[in-house]
């Protein structure tokens, strides 16, 4: 029999290793899932305020911002400011080539000029036909009215291209960015930008997901951390909630939200990011432990709490409820002991 053995081992030795190997996977896994049955996962029933918030990104603008660009492209003649300069309200920013657009000017009035004067000679010709004027008198006046017309409106719009030559700050505020191109000589386009912002007060503004949305209310408090300051909690209210959802490059939909600073730290910028939490409900000094160590037994909250080293089970009521932590308003008292539900007799 032992030969037979023997035999069949070197003849399947191959198959033999691997049902060795595979048969010690499966039982050092089992080991490292179920762990030792005597030993137990505890933690403590603490006194703490708990928060049950939703999250969402964003970054630091100012009291107000704008983002300035021409409206068509262009030379530009020259720039008056540099980042992080102090603008004043109508303060001339930025100005294109304007010499075309000058001479453009010129011809447009001189053209409406012309066409007043050819209207002044129609009416004239036609001054005692009121109640008699032939077709082809109305039909002359007409067209000079509308060539008259017609030059007016060019005057219009070539000092309407002319004032869009310049970038006129539309508040006090400060040069809180401007794009490289901006440089006397160089063609900008309509992607080059000067952006400004009252920076006498700072705002964050999150895009939060549609399925959040309608838990934001305004007044709403909201816990504000900056990738720039990870040490640093900042408080805030929810002070403007967007109407306008905006779709991102996942398909889903996030609706602007702002949170009004409560004070504001020296060391804000405007275009910080970061991460805010807005508070939906909370509890001080409640007694909380972590939400994995309750049960659900016959529809009945249950924890195990540790008494002579035994576990012993306890019904529970509990509150408020976050992702990680529960409330516990009766069965357990601070400093308790309780062990992580698993393994328990039957």
């Amino acid at each position: 029999m032992l030969k037979k053995m023997c035999r069949f081992i070197r003849e399947n030795r191959w198959k033999v290793i691997i049902f060795v190997i595979v048969a010690l996977s499966i039982l050092i896994g089992k080991s490292l899932i179920t762990g030792n049955s005597d030993e137990m996962v505890t933690t403590k029933v603490v006194r703490q305020d708990l928060f049950s918030t939703i999250s969402a990104s964003g970054s630091i603008k100012g009291k107000s911002q704008a983002t300035l660009h021409f409206n068509t492209p262009g030379k530009l003649a020259w720039v008056g400011v540099s980042q992080g300069e102090d603008v004043k309200k109508w303060q001339s920013l930025a100005q294109l080539d304007a010499v075309q657009l000058n001479a453009n000017l010129q011809i447009a009035n001189s053209n409406l000029r012309a066409a007043e004067a050819t209207l002044d000679r129609v009416y004239d010709s036609v001054k005692d036909h009121d109640n008699d004027e032939s077709f082809t008198q109305k039909e002359t006046r007409t067209a000079a009215e509308v060539a008259k017309d017609n030059a007016y409106n060019a005057v219009l719009a070539t000092r309407n291209a002319l004032s869009n030559t310049t970038l006129i700050a539309p508040f006090n505020g400060t040069v809180v960015s401007i794009s490289d191109n901006f440089t006397p000589g160089a063609n900008i386009a309509l992607t080059d930008t000067i952006v400004v912002a009252d920076v006498s007060e700072f705002k964050f503004t999150a895009q939060v997901d549609e399925i959040d949305y309608g838990k934001i209310k305004l007044g709403q408090k909201a816990k504000i951390s900056l990738d720039a300051f990870p040490d640093e909690t900042f408080e805030g209210t929810v002070s403007y909630i967007g109407k306008a959802g905006v779709k991102t490059a996942t398909g889903g939909v996030t609706i602007p939200i702002e949170i009004q600073f409560d004070s504001n730290g020296s060391n804000m910028a405007v275009g910080l990011s970061g991460d805010v939490e807005f508070v939906l409900d909370q509890r001080e000094n409640a007694l909380v432990i972590p939400g994995n160590y309750i049960k659900q037994k016959d529809g009945i909250s249950v924890v195990y709490i540790i008494e002579d080293g035994n576990k012993i089970e306890k019904e529970v009521n509990v509150g408020l409820t976050t992702l990680t932590e529960v409330e516990i308003i009766k069965g357990l008292e601070e400093g308790q002991v309780i062990a992580l539900p698993g393994n328990e007799k039957k």
